[in-house]
C-alpha cells in the first residue's frame, strides 16, 4: 500500500500553513499530485506479482473535508505500507501518517522513500513507528528485494538500499549499491 501524504497532515484541525502543501505554493490538486516514483514503483511492484495500491490521502483531505483519513487508513490492510517522503515540505505529514498507520495496524511495516528520506534516513529509522527507509533514485527494485525477503524470511542485510532496524531496535544501514545509471531498465 503506497500512500502519499499531505505536508501537514493535521492542516484541517490546526491552521499552520496556507493549506497541506506550503505556504510558497498555492494548494490546489494540481500540486497535491503524488511524485511519479509512486507510480513507477506501483507498476514494477504488479509485475512481479506483487499487488500494489497508491492512495493520495493529500488530495482527498483537500477534496473533501469530511474525509476522514483515520477511517480510511482502518480499512486498508497490507503487510507493508510504503510513504513518500520526496520533498521536505511534505516531512510533518509523511510522519504524521506513519505514526497513525503503525497506530491502526502496529502488525504491518512502515516505509518511507524518496529524496528526503534518503538523505535523513538515519534519523528517520529512530522514530519508533517507521521501520524501514529506502535510499536513492528509482528505487522499484529495492522495494521488490525488501518484499520478497519479508515473503520468504530471508536476511534483510541483502536488500539493497535499506536502512532497517533490528527487532532489539539497532539501525542497519545497508550498502547503497543499486544505483542505475539510467531509467532505461524500468
Amino acid at each position: 500500500m503506497l500512500l502519499h501524504a499531505p505536508s501537514v497532515w493535521d492542516f484541517r484541525e490546526e491552521v499552520i500553513l496556507d493549506g497541506p502543501l506550503a505556504d510558497v505554493i498555492p494548494s490546489t490538486t494540481q500540486f497535491e499530485m503524488y511524485p511519479i516514483g509512486l507510480t513507477s514503483i506501483a507498476a514494477y511492484l504488479e509485475a512481479n506479482n506483487y499487488n500494489a495500491r497508491i492512495v493520495n490521502l493529500a488530495y482527498r483531505m483537500l477534496r473533501n473535508p469530511r474525509f476522514d483519513v483515520r477511517r480510511h487508513i482502518s480499512k486498508l490492510h497490507a503487510p507493508v505500507f510504503g510513504i513518500d517522503l520526496h520533498w521536505l515540505p511534505h516531512a510533518n505529514g509523511a510522519l504524521g501518517i506513519a505514526e497513525l498507520v503503525k497506530e491502526i495496524h502496529p502488525e504491518s511495516k512502515v516505509l518511507l522513500g524518496g529524496l528526503s528520506s534518503s538523505y535523513f534516513h538515519e534519523e528517520l529509522i529512530r522514530h519508533p513507528y517507521v521501520d524501514f527507509v529506502m535510499r536513492g533514485d528509482s528505487t522499484e527494485e529495492p522495494c521488490r528485494q525488501l518484499l520478497a525477503a519479508l515473503r520468504d524470511g530471508t536476511p534483510l542485510e541483502n536488500v539493497e538500499n535499506l536502512t532497517w532496524k533490528r527487532p532489539n531496535g539497532t539501525p542497519v544501514v545497508n550498502r547503497l549499491s543499486f544505483i542505475p545509471g539510467d531509467l532505461d531498465w524500468i
